[in-house]
């Protein structure tokens, strides 16, 4: 299917009025609260829409599908189990009823309350790098898709996706929380529309039954099962469980959401409705990569596999309003992210390194230049890096350099007394040493020209390296505050 004018006028008026929504507002931010956490006014119905939304990204759905089309039906495991984990925390209250009640802006701001200044600089050291690596790929899957999908020259890519990078800056940097709260309401009516829409297309080729019967035979009894699958397996879900418990509560643009509440008990109905929305934020483009697959052969481009299906069965109009919805996903995550990890740099980096702390004006410019800065970032490191294995697995490894040490620093804070600044120094380092080593040693492979895996991507299956970072991250928490504890009361006598 070919993109049609009314295609190009759908896209044309999505874009124009989300960057005039986004900008509207500036007169709205007048503090630096109203900035990272709009005021803290953050309701229910639009706390749903702005968190899905945030984690309904274009490269949420360029990796879920590249899981789908490799993988087949097993790769339902990952949304099962994250969806799991939003559910519990809405149940429970774990970790987001206390943090809500500390009035604080970022996550990293409390290790600083609990640990100490050196603490939230090493935190936010590793969650900048982390943060910074991740938004580098958002980009470059961004451009993959709009090549496919739309059939447009390689050569203006680059092009296009920096006039979207600067659109988004641009509403980011005036608007700050509010404008990306509003543009991701935009984003969750479109994307929600395309997106089952579009799941009845992939599906009714093949008709229901007939989809998933094809399917079982396309990749045999392993790509029905993730507990006996090799790229899965018991390892994958021991690490894929406590990373998705992490997302929930340490990622900073989903911690601005939870910061951004009216009141604590918000969080809770908040995370049980996404949890519930999140089943279908795997589902979707999973079935979109298999269908994929099946018409163009499991041995095709994983990566373009579903854009180039989309392009293939989506009707006009339809494919004008998908391809808004994507680019809206596109937009407002990155919106998003490049606020969050700016507010990092600003609040929990530069400021506690400052002798005197910034004034609400001095953080307003520091980070709208930070907001800059990052998207020069982002541009560069896009288009420079290659990824050698699925974008998911690669998101897995570096963001798994501040989970791994931040998960027990803020669980064990909040819920064990015993816990000091030796322990949660300990388990950030203990936590961050091997994915970091990973990522380190990828990246400097790559800028020497070198092919195949490193040393430490051959020391161990990644499923047990990720599993066991976070084994030496809590280890790591315990040990060191207990010998810590232990001469604290030796020196005391």
């Amino acid at each position: 299917m070919k993109f049609t004018l009314i295609d190009g006028v759908i896209v044309l008026a999505y874009v124009t009025a989300a960057a005039w929504a986004g900008l509207s507002v500036r007169r709205r931010v007048h503090t630096i609260a109203d900035f990272l956490v709009a005021g803290r006014r953050l309701r229910y119905h639009l706390g749903v829409a702005t968190l899905v939304a945030t984690e309904l990204g274009l490269v949420t759905m360029m990796y879920f599908a590249e899981q789908g089309f490799r993988f087949g039906l097993a790769a339902f495991i990952i949304g099962v189990i994250w969806a799991a984990a939003y559910l519990t925390i809405g149940t429970t209250g774990f970790v987001v009823d206390r943090l809500r009640t500390m009035e604080i802006m970022t996550i990293t701001e409390y290790f600083a309350r609990r640990y100490g200044r050196g603490v939230r600089i090493l935190a936010a050291s590793l969650l900048i790098i982390a943060g910074i690596l991740s938004l580098g790929v958002f980009l470059k899957l961004g451009a993959l898709f709009i090549v496919h999908f739309l059939g447009i020259p390689e050569t203006s890519i680059h092009v296009t996706t920096t006039v979207l990078l600067i659109l988004v800056l641009a509403y980011t940097a005036l608007g700050g929380m509010v404008s990306v709260v509003l543009t991701d309401f935009i984003q969750f009516v479109f994307l929600a529309l395309g997106m089952a829409l579009t799941t009845v297309l992939v599906i009714s080729g093949h008709g229901l039954l007939g989809f998933f019967d094809q399917a079982a035979v396309a990749y045999s009894a392993v790509g029905l099962d993730p507990f006996d699958h090799p790229e899965y397996g018991w390892w994958f879900i021991a690490y894929w469980t406590v990373f998705a418990v992490s997302g929930c509560v340490l990622w900073q643009p989903v911690a601005q959401r939870v910061l951004a509440a009216e009141h604590p008990a918000i969080n809770r109905f908040i995370f049980r409705s996404t949890g519930l929305m999140f089943l279908g934020r795997a589902f979707f483009p999973i079935i979109w990569g298999i269908g994929a697959a099946l018409l163009f052969g499991l041995d095709s481009d994983a990566s373009a596999g579903m854009p180039r299906l989309l392009a293939e069965i989506l009707p006009a109009g339809l494919l004008g309003l998908l391809t808004a919805g994507m680019f809206a996903a596109m937009m407002s995550t990155d919106s998003s992210y490049i606020l969050a990890w700016s507010s990092i740099i600003v609040q929990d980096f530069l400021d506690p390194l400052r002798r005197h702390p910034f004034t609400d004006t001095q953080r307003l410019r520091a980070t709208r230049w930070s907001i800059a800065v990052i998207g020069l970032l982002m541009l560069v490191f896009g288009i420079w890096y290659e990824l050698k294995d699925s974008a998911f697995r690669y998101l897995l490894d570096v963001t798994t350099v501040y989970y791994a040490g931040g998960l027990p620093a803020l669980v064990l804070g909040l819920y064990w007394k015993r816990s000091t600044t030796a322990g949660a120094y300990a388990a950030f380092i203990g936590g961050g040493l091997l994915p970091l080593a990973f990522v380190i040693e990828d990246i400097l492979l790559q800028a020497g020209g070198a092919s195949g895996e490193g040393f430490i991507a051959g020391l161990m299956p990644p499923n047990l390296r990720g599993f066991l970072s976070f084994a030496l991250g809590f280890a790591g928490l315990f040990v060191g505050s207990l010998l810590s504890s232990k001469t604290d009361r030796q020196t005391i006598r």
